[in-house]
């Protein structure tokens, strides 16, 4: 779910559509969105009905000037009226294009009266386009009443209402709908065009054929007695079609002997280093959970190349109407993706599946990233608590979460005990400014999985430099959760202003947020959506020849080789550890240029000791003299003995009876603890080998957290668990 963007998918899909029928006709496409950002701060504006005393008004706009000023901390007033809705009109200072979010910043006006209300009156977002003395009304949608609730509730922090826009813009007006007998008053603060983060285009492959044929889809899975046709998944062929919002479903019978199972060939072949993964979705809201329950494949011509399960491999961002993009970076070229139900969890129940795809990595990459990461991070953060009842709040080592360090041990500890309205915040100030449009957020972690429930006891802020509020989100309805492969969370939202710091409040009330980790604070323009329009990718600008990596003296050594190159710039060398979805740039290359004969080009990566994984993984981004991109297959190298790190691996994993646990790394008396989801200790064993077995039996079936610890209490490791059925 993505928050305050009430457009739909669907709404999305039928757009891609449009685009791809304009393009076969040779037809212009709709304009990408704008590169600036527009604020309502050019003093035009209309009310419905002006309000002069607040304390008399039935129903009115009260200094509705104040929206549309050069200060975007002021606010006009809406207060509604039990007879009529309540209109207010802002000017922009500049056009917003298609795909651009276009909203208002609101908060609360009547507080301690929201919090309480079950609904509310029906609140609508319209654009208008105004050409010299035409004025156009472009489009009206309504809010949806959760959104709307949540972002008002009894808070006066000012948030969003908005929606994706479909047509050009320079005018939005908000009107706010009556409420039973009651009268509530709505602070407008500013409207706002800023550009979406939606990819417009990149390049790859769905599953998406002009008609359904059995080649482009198979039901065959491998069960207990081989290979077999399950009928475990309805109308199969709708994952495969030309309508991007028809879906597959896994049904809700798990069939042990052939367990549910759909494979989708695309367009084309996928490159090695493109994303592999399946559009999904639920009747209800998919979480991390998910992820311990399905295995996703690639193939070539029907052979299996790579097979991810689990949220320690695969990438899950959920996206708006409950669906979400399940994935992973490939290190092998593929032309099919298959989904697999390996796990037993409700939430798997009638599993939607829309489209299988391959696209390239910058689908769900960022250019900028800004984080609290300060080599002297005195100064660089605050904390505070808030609540009389709030007993033995506190936030340890908060400066860690404000340091350069890269250490996954690294990190501040926000520990809020069941308590009555208590809160804890933890401000982080960035190392760069965050641009309005950016996501703002944070990197989480706990001794228990987080799923978007826990997202209701969040609030997540953005100051700027001066340490005023800017924006404020908080709950399910408005931020979203992104699981990183890694098994740390982020919790952000999109904003509309540029800011300085993040800050995170708990609140109390769940067991699971009770000791929640903060790794650092964060402001970058990346995706995490599913791009608009997907198009086969254009060959490499140059003739690669030989791509490798080797191990030495304890460092990496790579190697590459060209036959021939065109308008050739330099080759960016980037290098992922596996344990998050992003690759990073360590090196430029110069290339030739133009050439017509061989050429050899060689980087050492002396840094590759020191990233504390087992294995590395490398891939070139070769940039053109125009600035076109393309990126080579992905390399994998085994990192010597040096920089091999101590990890913590489960056998069998779904467990039944039993789990043994493997860390290479012990080296005297240890601890394993076993946590349920809601971060509940519910088995912990002295390991004093370097193999041990931990029982599951009476554990009920469902997702664990297995953490390592020593004879201190420090965590050495940490691995999910899912227990199946017996």
């Amino acid at each position: 779910m993505k928050p305050a963007t009430i457009t739909s998918l669907y709404h999305q899909r039928l757009w891609v559509l449009a685009l791809l029928l304009l393009s076969g006709l040779g037809i212009a496409a709709p304009p990408q969105a704008s590169a600036a950002v527009f604020y309502s701060t050019t003093s035009q504006f209309q009310s419905s009905a002006d309000c002069t005393i607040p304390a008399l008004c039935g129903g009115g706009v009260y200094r509705g000037s104040r929206a549309a000023d050069a200060d975007l901390n002021n606010y006009a007033t809406l207060y509604s009226s039990v007879a009529s809705s309540v209109k207010l009109r802002l000017g922009l200072s500049g056009t917003g294009n298609a795909g651009d979010r276009a909203g208002v910043v609101v908060s609360n006006g009547s507080l301690g009266l929201l919090g309480g209300l079950q609904v509310i009156g029906v609140v609508v977002i319209r654009t208008y386009l105004q050409a010299g003395t035409s004025l156009q009304l472009q489009e009206s949608r309504i809010v949806s009443p959760s959104v709307v609730k949540a972002a008002l509730m009894d808070r006066d922090t000012p948030t969003q209402l908005e929606i994706t826009a479909s047509l050009p813009f320079n005018q939005i007006e908000i009107e706010m709908g009556s409420l039973l007998n009651l009268t509530y008053a709505m602070r407008v603060h500013y409207a706002y065009a800023v550009p979406s983060r939606v990819q417009p285009q990149v390049a790859g492959y769905i599953s998406r054929f002009g008609s359904a044929t059995g080649n482009q889809y198979s039901t065959a899975g491998t069960g207990s007695s081989g290979v077999c046709v399950n009928t475990d998944v309805s109308n199969p062929e709708r994952a495969v079609d030309n309508d991007l919002s028809n879906y597959a479903s896994f049904s809700s019978l798990l069939t042990v002997a052939c367990p549910a199972t759909l494979t989708t060939r695309l367009e084309g072949t996928s490159p090695a280093g493109y994303y592999a993964g399946f559009m999904l979705g639920s009747a209800g809201l998919l979480d991390a959970s998910v992820l311990a329950g399905l295995r996703i494949t690639t193939l070539l011509n029907g052979v299996p190349q790579e097979s991810h399960v689990g949220g320690d491999l695969l990438q899950l961002s959920v996206l708006p109407d409950g669906q979400a993009q399940v994935s992973f970076p490939t290190s092998y070229a593929f032309n099919e993706v298959r989904v697999e139900r390996i796990g037993l969890l409700s939430a798997l129940d009638n599993l939607r599946i829309y489209y299988g795809f391959g696209v390239e990595p910058r689908a769900f990459e960022g250019n900028t990233n800004v984080l609290s990461n300060f080599g002297s991070p005195a100064g660089h953060y605050e904390t505070s608590t808030n609540g009389l009842l709030c007993v033995n709040c506190s936030v340890v080592n908060p400066q860690n979460a404000a340091n350069a360090s890269t250490d996954p041990n690294s990190y501040a500890e926000m520990n809020l005990p069941l308590s009555l309205g208590g809160e804890q915040s933890l401000r982080l100030q960035l190392n760069g400014t965050g641009s309005a449009g950016n996501r703002a957020g944070m990197v989480v972690g706990g001794s228990g999985l987080l799923d978007i429930s826990v997202l209701d006891n969040m609030t997540i802020s953005t100051y700027d430099a001066g340490g005023n509020l800017l924006e404020s989100r908080v709950g399910r309805e408005l931020l979203s959760l992104r699981l990183l492969p890694d098994g740390r969370q982020e919790v952000f939202f999109n904003t509309t202003r540029d800011f300085s710091s993040v800050q995170l409040t708990i609140a109390s009330g769940l067991t699971a947020l009770s000791s929640t980790r903060v790794y650092y604070a964060f402001a970058d323009d990346r995706t995490g959506d599913f791009p608009l329009l997907v198009t086969p990718p254009a060959p490499l600008p140059v003739e690669l020849t030989a791509f490798t990596v080797r191990w030495s003296n304890g460092r990496a050594e790579l190697s590459w080789a060209t036959a021939s190159e065109k308008n050739s710039s330099h080759f960016v060398v980037e290098r992922s550890t596996g344990s998050e979805a992003s690759f990073r740039a360590i090196g430029v290359v110069a290339a030739a240029g133009n050439s017509s004969t061989p050429q050899q080009y060689m980087l050492r990566d002396a840094a590759a000791a020191t990233q504390n994984v087992t294995t590395l993984y490398y891939r070139l981004r070769q940039v053109d003299n125009d600035d076109k991109q393309a990126f080579s297959p992905v390399v994998a190298l085994k990192v010597g003995p040096t920089a091999v790190a101590a990890i913590l691996q489960l056998y069998p994993n779904p467990a039944t009876e039993a789990v043994t646990l493997s860390y290479a790394g012990l080296t005297s008396a240890a601890k394993a603890e076993v946590y349920s989801e809601m971060g509940q200790l519910v088995r912990q064993q002295l390991v004093t080998e370097v193999e041990t077995t931990v029982n599951t039996t009476n554990l009920a079936s469902g997702l664990y957290h297995v953490v390592m610890r020593d004879a201190a209490g420090k965590q050495l490791a940490s691995q999910r668990l899912m227990v199946a059925g017996r």
